[in-house]
């Protein structure tokens, strides 16, 4: 296969050989002129000296004789002339927009847009906006005036700054591009170059035309052309050919070269593969290259990405018995792990709140997600692990683990620097990080102490990349830090991060490898004017190839196409060229593409592919088009289990019969009832929740607020045996707002109840306690008698498990024991909503359904409580009656119930108790009844043949802690 560049080359050389050192060439990118170089090294029989060869930016920059000026330099000179116009201007504001302006200035400059009918067509547009008959008479917003003041300002600022810029002997790129085509005329005539040959050139700006045609005109120049017939005939819609076709119609050159007829007649393999998601597309693309090299190891092959994210999945894809492959387009920093450090840093001090203290100070504070990232990055662990090596360093050692589990433990939602660097012990990692920035000069002070520390940890052993993203992100603070004069332009956090962000998205990490190597990995734009034999072009979708319809100016679309300025539809019939170029000398290609989802719009197959199937491929016989699915080939299956079954080892029992010894409570009862995996979890392997910081208070924290309160106002009433009166309550009810606060603080320590969500609850709960208590004050139930708070019952049950008596502890924690006229009740609080038919029972459900079913969790509850009270009063009266002498025992009625704060019209729902032990047949006492049932139920518990298994009632596992264990 002859490649575009190889025929140039030999054109070139046969033509001009006298003269061959003499020639400027220049192509579209500096890849393209490094394979040029080849190209004719090739071609030449005998040693020449090269020509100068360039690509069009480094060409237009040589004649302009100027200094190109960075984009963040430019950006702070244009806000100085930009004050000049309007002193309030904020520079914060200006970053946001200063770079697309620039840009538009240099698109401009580029196509010689008389700026005089630009502006003047600008200015006439925005006087029609600013008209409307509402506002006539009236004076514009704030707002409105400085909008429009940015207008009227912008052709004064673009004269200002090509000014100044020609003073310093410096420009923007368009500005160059400008200035070549204006003495263009005069570097025809007195360049030295024998001639300009211009190669494999499309979408060109007007100052590019103007500067070829100018050399075209003084017989200064050739152009050579790479076309095909295909979408170079006349009225085809195809718009890759849309530049070409102009030129060749326009352009009245002697003669047209190249067209060939590639396209239509050469014999193609292409296949389109579809593949789940876009990171498999690399492990395919490494298959592809595999099967290619496979028919022959000296194939050339091109795997170009049009989405740079790809390089990472495509490079590890790359088989280990390719010898070389040179990858020409550079590892984005921005996938850098090291970017994800600085992002986290500036999200640590970008996402902080300033907080009024009581003092009267204000205070910064970082949030705690922020923090917790930020200490949990690999670099930062990595830091640790070096750290905890230093034995003279020994009060740092397990430094930052001890900072994260104090921010748990005090539930620090909002934490200050001060508290990080004392936690620390005023570590210099931490003052690094956490020290508060106040302008610019802090945050470069900080990086480069990071860098510093950093630096320390990985050049001390193989980790040759993560020293080189130390390395060239030095580099690039050091730039920032010579650009800037942070005291002179105050920059904020927030405008620093965006220039540093800029200068991270134009930085690659360039990647070693043989130039002219057989397998080449670039990126779209590179692969202008090369060729190769075999292809495979990853990401061919919709908005990735071609790139989604973005308008990337501040000006108008209709002021652009009023002025020729380039929109999408121009960059649609670049890329369309870049592609369809590509394949015309190709012979075998992959064009893999993203199939598609549930996601609406993704994975939408490029309209490129769709012209292949539909017009390409049946006008050319000789293309085998093959459209396919990507299919993953499992080799090894594993047999998924699942059920979780646990038998019941001797070991196992033993720790059931210990647990049923410590005490059976209610809580443990239903757990076990409900999934008794999840008992053995809590229970027996004793495996605990992870605790994390909580900002929004949670159901058990709320509930734990409302008993806290409740029993805080009754304990004196307990310890007293006074009863409560109704002027208690009311006592009660004006202390509540500040109590309810009071007891927020306590629980859920950094998460303040004055705002967000919190608030709200904060809320909810004082309105909860109010009418519970206006209820109270009001009900028959007073005087009551508060006899016990937060008090254990428990009750010993001997128990016959096979030949051995295990003593049961029946036990419950009882959230208020009182009396009530001659009801001594077992009260249990429910901050959600109860109602009296969960806590009733149907005699024919108690040996059927009571120790199974989920839904009698509440009723279990109450129906231990009861028992336990019942046989608490009969072997042990004094412990619980202290406060209750002036009622005789016998003629006491002891009950269970709840008070549901989300149903508290219904006052004290009861257990209906009566029904355990009953039957159509025969009826058993309470006591006597419950006992065979619990009896029955720890038999069950320790029984050998039944094992612990997983519930097969999904509602249960909503919130369970190891549902993610049982792949629930």
């Amino acid at each position: 296969m002859q490649t575009f560049l190889e025929l140039t080359a030999k054109y070139i050389y046969t033509k001009y050989k006298e003269h061959i050192s003499d020639l400027c060439v220049v192509l579209p990118s500096r890849r393209a002129s490094f394979f040029f170089k080849t190209a004719l090294a090739q071609a030449a029989p005998e040693p020449i000296w090269s020509p100068e060869v360039h690509a069009m930016e480094d060409f237009i920059r040589s004649l302009s004789n100027t200094d190109v000026l960075e984009p963040i330099n430019l950006q702070l000179e244009l806000f100085d002339l930009m004050r000049e116009q309007d002193p309030k201007l904020d520079f914060d504001n200006f970053v946001t927009w200063a770079g697309t302006l620039l840009d538009d200035f240099s698109r401009i400059d580029q196509n010689l847009v008389d700026t005089g009918k630009l502006f003047e067509y600008l200015g006439e547009a925005k006087a029609l906006e600013r008209w409307d008959p509402k506002f006539l008479g009236k004076d514009l917003s704030p707002t409105l005036k400085k909008y429009f003041s940015l207008w009227d300002n912008i052709e004064k600022t673009y004269h200002n700054l090509q000014k100044r810029l020609q003073q310093n002997k410096q420009a923007y790129t368009g500005m160059a591009f400008r200035k070549v085509a204006k003495e263009i005329e005069q570097i025809a005539k007195e360049n030295k170059c024998h001639q300009f040959i211009f190669i494999g050139l499309n979408s060109l700006t007007r100052s590019e035309e103007k500067i070829i045609k100018t050399l075209l005109k003084h017989n200064k120049a050739e152009v050579l052309f790479d076309s095909d017939d295909f979408y170079m005939e006349e009225n085809t819609p195809n718009r890759a050919g849309a530049f070409l076709r102009k030129y060749k119609r326009t352009w009245e050159l002697p003669e047209w070269r190249w067209q060939q007829n590639l396209l239509l007649t050469d014999k193609k393999e292409i296949n389109v593969i579809g593949v789940a998601n876009a990171s498999m597309q690399g492990k395919l693309a490494g298959q592809l290259l595999q099967e290619i090299r496979a028919k022959d190891k000296h194939a050339q092959t091109a795997i170009v990405l049009p989405d740079e994210t790809l390089l990472l999945p495509v490079l590890h894809s790359i088989p280990d018995d390719i010898p070389s492959y040179n990858v020409t387009m550079g590892l984005s920093f921005r996938g850098t792990p090291l970017f994800n450090l600085i992002d986290l840093l500036f999200e640590v001090h970008l996402t902080g709140v300033t907080q009024l203290q009581s003092s009267g100070y204000k205070v910064y504070q970082y949030h705690h997600l922020s923090v917790s990232k930020l200490l949990t990055h690999p670099f930062i662990r990595r830091y640790e692990l070096y750290l905890n090596d230093q034995p003279e360093k020994t009060q740092y050692h397990g430094m930052i683990p001890q900072v994260l589990d104090k921010m748990v433990q005090e539930n620090k939602v909002l934490i200050t620097a001060q508290e990080l660097l004392e936690l620390s012990l005023h570590h210099p990692l931490f003052e690094t990080l956490f020290r508060s920035w106040r302008d610019c000069d802090d945050i470069i002070v900080a990086l480069y102490d990071l860098i510093e520390l950093l630096r320390q940890v990985y050049t001390h052993g193989r980790n040759s990349i993560e020293t080189e993203y130390l390395y060239i992100f030095y580099t690039l603070v050091k730039r920032l830090d010579t650009i800037f004069d942070c005291r002179e332009h105050k920059i904020s956090v927030r405008s620093f991060r965006k220039f540093l962000y800029e200068l991270i998205s134009q930085t690659r990490l360039p990647f070693s490898g043989e130039p002219i190597s057989d397998v080449q990995i670039m990126g779209m734009l590179e692969t202008r004017a090369l060729d190769f034999e075999n292809l495979i072009i990853l990401s061919v979708n919709e908005n990735v190839l071609p790139a989604p319809k973005r308008q990337e100016s501040l000006m108008p679309y209709d002021v652009l196409r009023e002025f020729g300025l380039p929109t999408y539809a121009e960059t649609e019939g670049t890329m369309a060229y870049n592609f369809y170029r590509l394949l015309q000398r190709a012979k075998h290609i992959n064009l893999l593409y993203v199939l598609p989802s549930d996601t609406y719009g993704s994975g939408e197959k490029s309209r490129f592919i769709l012209q292949l199937q539909n017009d390409l491929a049946l006008r050319n016989t000789n293309i085998t088009f093959r459209d396919l699915t990507a299919a993953v080939e499992q080799q090894e299956t594993r047999k998924y289990e699942e059920d979780i079954i646990i038998e019941k080892t001797p070991e196992i029992l033993a720790q059931l019969r210990q647990e049923l010894e410590r005490g059976l409570y209610p809580s443990h009862l239903n757990m076990y009832i409900n999934c008794s995996l999840q008992y053995y979890f809590t229970r027996i392997a004793k495996m605990q929740e992870i605790d994390e910081v909580e900002e929004q208070l949670g159901a058990d924290q709320f509930g734990t607020i409302v008993h806290q309160v409740l029993e805080d106002f009754f304990r004196p009433h307990e310890k007293s045996g006074e009863p409560v009166l109704a002027g208690h309550v009311e006592q009660m009810l004006l202390n509540l707002p500040d109590k309810v606060k009071q007891e927020f603080g306590k629980v859920t320590l950094g998460a303040k109840p004055e705002r967000g969500m919190n608030y709200l609850l904060y809320k909810v709960a004082v309105e909860v306690l109010q009418k519970y208590l206006h209820n109270l004050k009001t009900s028959d139930e007073l005087p009551l008698y508060i006899l016990r708070l937060e008090q254990t019952l428990a009750a010993v049950l001997p128990v016959a498990v096979g030949d051995e008596i295990i003593n049961v502890r029946i036990a419950g924690k009882a959230d208020r024991i009182d009396l009530s006229g001659h009801e001594l009740r077992v009260i249990d609080y429910k901050t959600g909503k109860v109602e009296q038919n969960q806590l009733r029972i149907k005699p024919e459900d108690v040996e059927l359904h009571f120790l199974t079913d989920v839904k009698y969790g509440k009723a279990r509850q109450l129906w231990l409580y009861e028992y336990v009270i019942k046989r608490m009063l009969e072997t042990s009266p004094e412990t619980l009656l202290h406060n209750a002498q002036h009622v005789p025992v016998q003629s006491l009625n002891p009950t269970s119930g709840i008070i549901s704060f989300r149903n508290l019209e219904a006052g004290v729902l009861p257990f209906d108790s009566k029904n355990i032990g009953g039957s159509n047949e025969v009826e058993i006492d309470f006591k006597t009844a419950s006992e065979k049932i619990l009896r029955e139920f720890v038999n069950r518990m320790l029984d050998p043949n039944e094992p612990i298994r997983k519930t097969k009632d999904l509602d249960v596992c909503q919130w369970c802690a190891y549902r993610g264990i049982c792949a629930r």
